[in-house]
């Protein structure tokens, strides 16, 4: 029995996601992920731009891959939050922009990459109680795993739009 199946309904549900990156060549690198209870893998490729010399931008950058996974990851959980309390959600859509910049130099021994900040959006389109989107809003943040690893170490600006118009969530 699995901790997924030994603390359902009691509150907790363990999660694990495992991933193995593996070069192609040059740039082109191999990630084979998946959470072990499903017995699933998928293979995703990632390759540099031509903005790194080697690079040749055949697929997405590892970046684009960590960003995604938390629009992905938050959305869902939209989706986990609208599903469980019977709520009319649609066209919803999680934008999110992260902010890099690098300092230093390799070749001296002091290079460093930062994240400086993520711009987190939801839009959605409901007829459901305001007050219930707002919960709903506020659980999906709660909820998204990627969201809370990088909040405390990262600037997070979070807005939302409902029916096209701007919500503000207290």
């Amino acid at each position: 029995m699995t901790d997924l199946v030994d603390h359902q309904g009691k509150g907790k549900r363990d999660i694990v996601v495992t991933a193995k990156a593996t070069t192609i060549e040059k740039w082109r690198k191999q990630a084979v992920a998946g959470q072990p209870e499903t017995g699933r893998e998928y293979a995703f490729i990632s390759d540099e731009g031509s903005y790194i010399p080697g690079g040749e931008g055949t697929a997405p950058s590892p970046l684009t891959y960590f960003v995604s996974g938390m629009a992905l990851c938050l959305i869902s959980h939209v989706t986990q939050v609208a599903n469980k309390k019977k709520l009319d959600v649609r066209n919803e859509i999680v934008t999110v922009t992260t902010h890099f910049h690098e300092e230093g130099s390799v070749l001296r021994g002091d290079a460093e990459g930062f994240c400086d900040r993520f711009e987190i959006n939801i839009s959605l389109d409901s007829d459901s109680d305001i007050e219930e989107v707002k919960t709903l809003i506020r659980l999906s943040h709660r909820l998204c795993f990627a969201e809370r690893a990088v909040d405390g170490n990262v600037p997070i600006e979070i807005s939302q739009q409902v029916n096209g118009k701007t919500l503000e969530i207290d």
